[in-house]
C-alpha cells in the first residue's frame, strides 16, 4: 500500500493522529553521532496543524523511503509570497533522552563493568521506558562518573574515550525503539564521480586545530588537577608520531574535561583526540545528485557514517573519506539534491558535536573539592617497651594526597606526682609508743626520735654511779632476768665497799615508775625528701608496722632518651635523631595494590625510645585535596 502522505503525525502514546498531505518545505540534516533535525512547513489555513502540537511524533519520509522518526519543538508562524504558512522545527526522537536525568551524582563502569553495561545503567534511569539497547560492538573498561547530567549527554560521553571510531545507529520502526552503538565500516559504500552524480565540491583543508603534544587534565583544580603522568612515564602529555613532529612541529594544546575521574579514562580520551588533531582536517562539502529512485542501487543511496569514494580527476581529487552529514532543502521540490560533508575525522571536537553539546544541556559545573589542611598534634610519655602511637584519619573523600609532613622531638620523661613507698617494720626492744598527728620531716638516712609518755622499757645505765640500781616502790620476780646488769659487775655499796653481781634466782618484782622520758634511738630508713602525716604504734615489741605516705602532686622531669626510632604504618625511617621538621612520610604511608595512599582508614606513627624513659612532642600537617560530595547535610 502506497503511503499516504510525506509527513504522520503521531501523539505521545504514539497512536496516528493525522497525515499531512499538504505538507511542503520538507528538509532534513541527517548528521553522524548527533541528533538529526527536520522541518516542514503547513498552510496557516490547513486545520490539521491543530494536530501538530509541542512534543507530538512526525514520521518523514524521503519519496517512497522512511527517513526517520522526530518530535516537534518549534512552530514558528510565518507569511511568505503565498500567503501566511506555519513551519514546524524537529529533532530526531533520541532527544526524548534530553528528558530524563541523572540526578545528583552517579558512577558505573571500571573492571568487570563492560560498555553495554554502562548504556544499559543510563537506559534504566528512562521514567517512560521509549528506548531500549540492542547491538554494542566494544566492550571497554572504563569508568564513568556523572553529576546532574541529562541521560543524552551521559549516553552520548561514553564512547568518548574510544581510541576506535563508533557510530550510534537506531531502529524506530519497532517499539521501544533500539538503540545500537556499532563500529562503522571501513568498506567504501559510497561512489561520487565527476560526470556521474557529482555537482559541486569544495574542499577545505584546515590546520589551525592541529595538535601534536596534548596536556590530559580531568578532575579537580590546581596541584590537585588530575593527570593520567603516572601511567605514562610522569609525562602529562602525548606526542603523535615523530613524522608528524617533524613536520608540523610540536604544536601544544591542553584538553580539560572535569568528567574524567580515573587517569586510565582520561588518557585513553587524550589518546582518542590525538587521532583527530594530529594531522589538518580535510573537509569536502559536496553537492551531489542522488539517483537512487532511479538505479535502485544502495550505492547511490546516501547515508550518515558511510565511506565514500570521491573523484573530481580535475581537481585532482580522489580520496576516501566517512560522510558524517546529509542533508536535503527540499525532499518535495528537488528531492535528487543532496549536500554531504564529508572528513577524514569523523568526530570534530570543534564543529557540531562540540555545539551540540550546548543543546543537549550538558554540564560544565561539577561538583569538584577543595584543598583542606589539617595538623594532628600529640604528646605523650614512652619507652623501650610502650612508644609514643600517633594514628591519624585519611578521608575515604580524598581525591589526592598533596602532603604529609611529620615533626618531633624528644624531651625529659615527665611525672606530675611523688610518693614514698610503704616501709617493712623495724624492732629495737620492747616499747610501747603512741604517736599522732601531722608530721613534717626531711630525712636522707637514719634517724633519731625522741618521743615522752607512759612506757615500759629496759635501761641501759653507767654501772660504777653508786645507787644507780634503787628505785622506789617493791620489786617482785623470779630468776632468769639481771634488770639490765652484766654478770660479774662490781656494785658500790652504802657503806662504801664493793659487791660483784650475780644473776638472781626466778623471782618477781612489782615496781611502779613514775611519768619519766627515755632517750630512743630507732631508724627510718627513707630515700628521699617527703611530707608525712601518719601514726607510729609500737607494741611491747617496740616494731613499727608497714605504712603508706600521701602524693605529693607536681611536674618532676626525668631521664631524656638519646635515641628513638620512628615507624609510619610499621615501616622504618632510617637516619633520624631526636628531633625532625617536616619530615615527608608519605613515601611510608600504606598503600593500595595501585599505588595510592589508604583511604578511609587510620595511618600510625609510632616513636620507641631506644634506652630509657622519655616524653614525645609530634604532630603531623596533611594537605589533601578531598571532593565535594559524600556524607549527610545535619
Amino acid at each position: 500500500m502506497r503511503r499516504p502522505a510525506y509527513v504522520t503525525v503521531y501523539d505521545l502514546q504514539m497512536r496516528t493522529v493525522a497525515y499531512l498531505e499538504n505538507a511542503f518545505d520538507v528538509s532534513y540534516e541527517a548528521p553522524m553521532n548527533a541528533i538529526w533535525t527536520a522541518s516542514f512547513s503547513l498552510p496557516a489555513n490547513d486545520e490539521k496543524n491543530a494536530e501538530c502540537q509541542p512534543l507530538y511524533f512526525v514520521e518523514i519520509f524521503d519519496g517512497e523511503e522512511r527517513l526517520e522518526l522526530f518530535r516537534i519543538l518549534k512552530p514558528t508562524t510565518k507569511r511568505g509570497s503565498d500567503g501566511p504558512f506555519i513551519s514546524y522545527e524537529c529533532e530526531h526522537v533520541l532527544g526524548t533522552l534530553l528528558d530524563d536525568v541523572l540526578f545528583l551524582y552517579h558512577t558505573v563502569g571500571n573492571l568487570g563493568v563492560y560498555t553495554r553495561d554502562v548504556i544499559q545503567y543510563i537506559l534504566s534511569k528512562q521514567e517512560i521506558k521509549r528506548w531500549q539497547l540492542g547491538t554494542v560492538q566494544f566492550d571497554r573498561q572504563f569508568e564513568y562518573n556523572w553529576e546532574n547530567e541529562n541521560l543524552l549527554g551521559a549516553l552520548f560521553s561514553v564512547p568518548n574515550p574510544f581510541p576506535d571510531e563508533y557510530m550510534w545507529s537506531f531502529d524506530t520502526t519497532t517499539y521501544p525503539w533500539r538503540l545500537n552503538l556499532i563500529k562503522p565500516s571501513e568498506q567504501e559504500e559510497l561512489y561520487i564521480r565527476y560526470g556521474v552524480n557529482l555537482q559541486g565540491i569544495t574542499r577545505v583543508i584546515d590546520a589551525s586545530k592541529v595538535s601534536t603534544r596534548i596536556y590530559g587534565l580531568g578532575y579537580g583544580e590546581g596541584v590537585n588537577q588530575l593527570t593520567f603522568a603516572d601511567l605514562n612515564g610522569g609525562k602529562p602529555y602525548i606526542d603523535a608520531e615523530q613524522a608528524l613532529i617533524q613536520k608540523y612541529g610540536i604544536v601544544k594544546t591542553i584538553f580539560v574535561d572535569r568528567r574524567f575521574e580515573y587517569p586510565e579514562t582520561l588518557l585513553a580520551r587524550t589518546q582518542a583526540l590525538m587521532e583527530e588533531l594530529k594531522v589538518p582536517s580535510v573537509h569536502y562539502t559536496v553537492d551531489a545528485a542522488e539517483i537512487y529512485a532511479l538505479t535502485n542501487d544502495p550505492i547511490d543511496r546516501f547515508k550518515s557514517g558511510a565511506m565514500v569514494w570521491v573523484q573530481d580527476q580535475e581537481l585532482g581529487i580522489d580520496v576516501k573519506a566517512r560522510v558524517v552529514k546529509v542533508g536535503k532543502g527540499d525532499v518535495l521540490g528537488q528531492p535528487g539534491a543532496v549536500t554531504l560533508e564529508i572528513a577524514n575525522k569523523s568526530q570534530d571536537i570543534a564543529g557540531s558535536i562540540a555545539e551540540l553539546r550546548n543543546r543537549m544541556h550538558i554540564s560544565e559545573v561539577y561538583a569538584q573539592g577543595a584543598t583542606n589542611y589539617d595538623s594532628h598534634n600529640f604528646a605523650d610519655n614512652c619507652d623501650p617497651t610502650h612508644p609514643a602511637i600517633l594514628r591519624f584519619w585519611m578521608p575515604e573523600e580524598t581525591a589526592r594526597v598533596n602532603k604529609v609532613a611529620l615533626s618531633f622531638r624528644v624531651e625529659p620523661f615527665r611525672g606530675y606526682s611523688r610518693a614514698i613507698e610503704s616501709a617493712p617494720s623495724v624492732s629495737s626492744g620492747p616499747s610501747t609508743r603512741n604517736t599522732s598527728g601531722p608530721s613534717s620531716r626531711n630525712t636522707a638516712g637514719p634517724s633519731t626520735n625522741d618521743s615522752s609518755g607512759p612506757s615500759t622499757t629496759s635501761t641501759t645505765q653507767p654501772t660504777n654511779v653508786a645507787g644507780s640500781t634503787e628505785t622506789d616502790g617493791a620489786y617482785f620476780g623470779s630468776g632468769g632476768h639481771n634488770h639490765g646488769i652484766a654478770d660479774g659487775t662490781r656494785l658500790l655499796t652504802q657503806g662504801g665497799g664493793y659487791v660483784t653481781w650475780v644473776p638472781s634466782g626466778n623471782h618477781r618484782h612489782q615496781i611502779v615508775l613514775p611519768v619519766h622520758d627515755h632517750g630512743m634511738a630507732h631508724t627510718h630508713r627513707i630515700d628521699h625528701t617527703h611530707s608525712m602525716d601518719h601514726t607510729h604504734s609500737m607494741d611491747h615489741t617496740h616494731e613499727i608496722p608497714a605504712h603508706s605516705h600521701d602524693i605529693e602532686f607536681g611536674i618532676w622531669e626525668g631521664p631524656i632518651p638519646e635515641s628513638v626510632q620512628v615507624r609510619v604504618d610499621g615501616k622504618l625511617i632510617a637516619g633520624l635523631s631526636t628531633s625532625g621538621e617536616e619530615i615527608d612520610i608519605i613515601p611510608y604511608l600504606s598503600k593500595d595494590n595501585s599505588g595510592r595512599i589508604n583511604r578511609g582508614d587510620f595511618h600510625e606513627i609510632t616513636i620507641t625510645p631506644v634506652n630509657s624513659l622519655g616524653r614525645v612532642v609530634a604532630s603531623v600537617f596533611t594537605q589533601i585535596f578531598a571532593q565535594s560530595r559524600g556524607g549527610g547535610d545535619y
